[in-house]
């Protein structure tokens, strides 16, 4: 069942925080959960149990690389991989890759141009509809697709609200 994502960012990331809060804010009004990182249970670099257990129980791992990536994250990141999570790993283009996956196949990368978000939801798309749970989960990865497409249109909003005129 595909009504849980796991979103996933640097801690110190404003954008990223605050786009994974929004996120899990709008879906709870829909009922769909986005689960976050727990990490005000300790601040080591590593995945602590909580975080073990919400990854667990999600559907879909989405991650902002949207700057250099902590070792929690790519802790997340590589913890998700051990349990054969699909992962959407969005980046900021300008950036470019900021996750290694060492060969990971269950995933889709995604850069983000600001300014043309069709392309990504397209990917996005494109990728869950190929998971095997999308034949007969299709309400559900409807859900997971307009989420995530929430999510860039609040990294698109908040970037281009930075954009001096």
């Amino acid at each position: 069942m595909y009504k849980s994502i796991f979103v996933t960012y640097n801690r110190d990331s404003l954008i990223g925080q605050n786009t994974a809060l929004r996120l899990q804010t709008i879906s709870n009004l829909y009922g769909h959960t986005v689960y976050l990182p727990a990490r005000h249970i300790n601040q080591f670099d590593g995945v602590n149990e909580e975080t073990k257990k919400r990854i667990s129980q999600s559907s879909v791992i989405v991650a902002f690389g949207l700057e250099d990536l902590t070792l929690t994250m790519q802790a997340e990141l590589q913890y998700a991989t051990t349990l054969n999570k699909p992962i959407i790993a969005i980046y900021y283009k300008e950036l470019g890759h900021t996750m290694d996956f060492k060969g990971y196949k269950n995933k889709q990368e995604i850069f983000i141009d600001y300014y043309d978000t069709e392309s990504a939801l397209h990917q996005i798309a494109k990728f869950l509809g190929a998971l095997p749970e999308s034949k007969t989960s299709k309400n559900e990865i409807g859900a997971t697709e307009a989420i995530i497409g929430i999510g860039l249109g609040l990294l698109a909003l908040w970037a281009l609200s930075k954009v001096k005129s």
